[in-house]
Parts: C-alpha cells; structure tokens; sequence
C-alpha cells in the first residue's frame, strides 16, 4: 500500500483539519497558512502524528518560522521540513530541538528554475545526512528528459530520499518515487490548488496507482 501526503495549504482550520483527518499522511504548509503559535498548537495535537510541519521562506521573518515550528514540534508532530540551503542559525536552532523531542527531520533542497549536475544532487544529499536528516527530499525543475533521468537515477544510490521532478513534463516523477522507494510522495487536496507544479490531486493519484500492477 503506498502512502500518500497530502499537502495543504492557506484553508480554514476547520477544513484542514478534516483533511488531515482522512489523510495517510498531511503536510501542513504553514508559510501559506500563516497561523499564529497557539493555532499551530491546536492543528498538531491532535493527529501530529501523522503531520509534516513545513514554513518556507516568504511570508514569515526567520525568527517567526522557527517560532511556529517549535511549535508544532511540541504539539508532537511527525516531521518537520527544514530547506539544506536555510541559515546556519535556523538549521542550528531546529535539528537539535527536533532530535531532542523525537520529531523526524526531512531536509529539503528546492530548484524552481532547473535540475542540476548529478554531482550537485548527490551533494545535497551527502550534506542533509550528515546534517541528521531522516528523510532527504529534493525537488528540481525538469526542462528537459534528461533532466528526468538524473533525478530518478538517485534512488539507485540512496535510501529514504523523497525526488520530485516539478512542471507538466516531470509529473510522472509523482508516481514513480512510490515504486523507486521513496516512503511516500506529495499530493494536493481535491478541489484545492496545489501546491507545487504538476502535483496530482490525491483522487487522480490514488486513480493512477489502481491502474498500475
């Protein structure tokens, strides 16, 4: 059975929490929810256990995101989602105090314009680990088949890893990272937008995988 996360972004409480409710899993994007702490305490304890904990730049001063994922930290969730690339402060800041509560650490790296070198990938990855990454995720813009074929060549060298391929041309990458060996792969709510490019809906996701042997 694969498992799927559902990634949710800006939705009343109310709403996320049915979704998280049904969910395999759920990736809370709190840049795009913008919550103060005493709500993101109230989402993660109820189902933290099944919950990715994600504040990506943008919205949220630097002290702001490492207040909101202490918080959800401490309301017990299961992972939190820190970007390889983010300051040394806030990677110091936050894998220790996650280690230190037992929530699991995804370190992310992130290319909205194109896929590297395989050398490059395999930095990151090699950087996250010694980093104490659980689960290393990379997702990289794909221009290009060849592009493609870097990306999903990482699961013959590499465990728990979770590789995306992002835009129209890479969506298949999706689906695939389930049978390469990634724990799990990311999934928009149905009805809502997604939030990456060429994410399926879980409803088209879940269609897809029936179909396949």
């Amino acid at each position: 059975m694969h498992t799927l996360c559902t990634s949710i972004p800006s939705l009343p409480l109310a709403q996320i929490q049915q979704l998280v409710e049904k969910a395999d899993m759920a990736e809370v994007r709190l840049d795009l929810l913008r919550p103060a702490v005493e709500e993101v305490q109230q989402l993660f304890s109820v189902y933290g256990e099944k919950m990715i904990a994600t504040c990506r730049y943008g919205h949220h001063t630097e002290l702001e995101r490492t207040d909101l994922l202490k918080a959800a930290i401490d309301a017990g969730c299961a992972y939190v989602d820190l970007e390889i690339d983010a300051s040394v402060f806030f990677l110091d800041c936050l894998i220790p105090y996650a280690k230190a509560k037992g929530c699991k650490l995804i370190l992310s790296y992130h290319n909205y314009k194109e896929t590297p070198e395989c050398e490059s990938l395999e930095l990151n990855i090699i950087e996250a680990r010694a980093c104490g990454a659980d689960i290393v995720k990379i997702a990289t813009m794909v221009n290009i088949p060849q592009d493609m074929a870097r990306l999903l060549s990482l699961y013959g060298h590499h465990q728990n890893i979770i590789v995306i391929g992002m835009g129209e041309k890479a969506k298949i990458s999706r689906p695939a990272s389930l049978f390469l060996g990634a724990p799990f792969t990311y999934v928009s709510p149905d009805g809502v937008e997604a939030t990456a490019p060429g994410q399926f809906s879980e409803s088209e996701m879940r269609e897809l995988l029936r179909k396949v042997p």
